[in-house]
């Protein structure tokens, strides 16, 4: 990570600079808040760079402001509405409820959460201004959400996209396993990864047509765990003081402080598991067809505002369905007992 400060004749803060490299993809994020920092460093810890050689990189700055009527920009009244939602904020001191619209006006796409903060994507020219209003009441969760979202929305249009899913690597063959909270998807992800199958992502790993195969990309960061989870395994049970860590609604931690593993390669996916818990002592896995595997993977994957992108990415994930093993995880009690069932599969694929 390289911090280059520049400083403002008008007195404002100094602005730092941060570099990162995606699997490829330079990536330049700049913000003269310490709050805004962090997070963000976090996030993207693995990809941090001293230097980029690479043109063209994508660049997000992201600004504190106190209220609103900071914001320096208005939107148009003749933006085309994409979406409209509110929901249930979380990690914010001052918010119940989160508002937010998303309009598109010319070639920018425009996120607007109201009293949260608003996002201005250019997508001609691969930049993104973001205000947040008063940073400082946000948890820092929060405010990593809101880079992660801008972030994939940058990537996709260079080729790179993610689905809400766990993902791990094995001698050069990964598997993914997707899935909504309470299904088992950390759980099944837990179980693997302490058995020796290396890390890749949590929640949100890549992946890029390369041609000949779709190829899966790690993006490490923490691990988010529930209390349910926790109670499985004796490790997390019995982690050291400051392993754990609290989170918004869960505990968090890192693979590399409590496994000897690494984080994965960039490899072939091989398996896609859907993870559904039963109340029975054993496992057992059931053989999927590619089109109800497509079926359930699309809800997955975030939405996708640009018709062009949206074809792309569809068409990477239908390929990537085409070259996998698709089965439904009957997920039992015997949840240490899960490398057992999905190893002796995966060899096969050699």
């Amino acid at each position: 990570m390289q911090e280059e400060h520049h400083d403002d004749d008008h007195g404002n803060k100094a602005v730092s600079e941060y570099l990162f490299s995606l699997h490829g993809t330079p990536v330049r994020y700049a913000t003269a808040s310490p709050v805004l920092a962090s997070p963000v460093t976090r996030l993207l810890n693995h990809f941090q760079r001293a230097s980029l050689n690479a043109s063209s990189p994508l660049r997000v700055c992201f600004q504190a402001v106190q209220e609103r009527a900071d914001i320096p920009m208005m939107i148009s009244s003749s933006a085309r509405r994409l979406f409209s939602g509110t929901g249930v904020a979380v990690g914010d001191r001052r918010q119940t409820m989160w508002r937010c619209e998303v309009v598109q006006e010319g070639r920018r796409l425009i996120a607007d959460f109201y009293d949260q903060g608003l996002f201005v994507i250019d997508e001609d020219h691969g930049t993104a201004q973001g205000y947040l209003i008063e940073p400082e009441a946000m948890h820092p969760d929060t405010i990593e959400w809101f880079f992660h979202i801008i972030l994939t929305e940058l990537l996709r249009r260079r080729g790179l996209y993610t689905i809400h899913a766990t993902a791990l690597e094995k001698d050069g063959r990964g598997i993914l396993i997707p899935g909504n909270s309470g299904h088992g998807k950390t759980t099944a992800f837990m179980s693997l990864l302490r058995s020796g199958y290396r890390y890749l992502s949590d929640d949100h790993p890549l992946f890029r047509d390369s041609g000949t195969h779709v190829e899966m990309l790690p993006f490490p960061s923490k691990i988010d765990v529930t209390e349910n989870t926790i109670s499985y395994f004796p490790e997390l049970r019995n982690a050291p003081d400051g392993v754990l860590c609290p989170s918004l609604r869960k505990r968090f931690f890192y693979a590399e402080d409590l496994y000897q593993t690494s984080v994965g390669d960039c490899c072939e996916p091989a398996m896609i598991l859907f993870p559904h818990v039963i109340d029975a002592p054993h496992s057992y896995l059931e053989p999927l067809s590619r089109s109800r595997a497509l079926e359930a993977l699309l809800p997955q994957s975030l939405v996708v505002y640009d018709p062009e992108v949206a074809r792309r990415e569809f068409q990477t994930l239908v390929k990537l369905v085409q070259q996998v093993d698709c089965y439904r995880l009957h997920f039992g009690q015997d949840i240490l007992e899960l490398p057992r069932l999905v190893t002796p599969l995966l060899k096969k694929r050699r």
